[in-house]
């Protein structure tokens, strides 16, 4: 009977700390944007698929010919991570060749705010992602 209960503890705070860790890398991407006063774009031009990168629930990075940008969105967007699509995630899009802030969805979730970003940056935010010990030591070669 101990067990079990020590084993729910447990549990209950592997989950609590895996819900607390996503608000704080959505506010290190606000903090990031805000402090690298990246510019507010209304639209991006598609000439291709849409592919996006996942940054957490709330961002996502998309790379075009002419260029990267982060994308924000109004909610927590769980939908980003799933590989199958379900009916709930249609996307509106006013024209196929646009993606715009306030208007179209990415997954059925409707975008806030589009932010143009360079290569680097968007490396910078891919790495904002990691958690601390996500990374893989390895030792110099003697």
């Amino acid at each position: 009977m101990n067990k079990a209960l020590v084993l729910t503890a447990a549990l209950s705070i592997v989950g609590c700390s895996s819900t607390t860790q996503m608000p704080q890398e959505i506010e290190a991407v606000r903090d990031y944007v805000a402090a690298a006063e990246l510019e507010e774009v209304t639209e991006i031009r598609l000439r291709e698929q849409l592919h996006y990168t996942y940054v957490n629930d709330r961002f996502v990075s998309i790379d075009t010919r002419r260029g990267d940008y982060l994308v924000e969105f109004l909610r927590n967007c769980w939908e980003l991570r799933q590989n199958q699509i379900t009916a709930e995630m249609v996307d509106i899009r006013r024209d196929n060749n646009y993606l715009r802030a306030r208007f179209d969805t990415i997954r059925g979730c409707r975008i806030s705010t589009i932010y143009e970003i360079t290569e680097e940056q968007r490396e910078e935010l891919k790495a904002l992602g990691d958690a601390p010990g996500d990374e893989i030591f390895l030792p110099d070669a003697d």
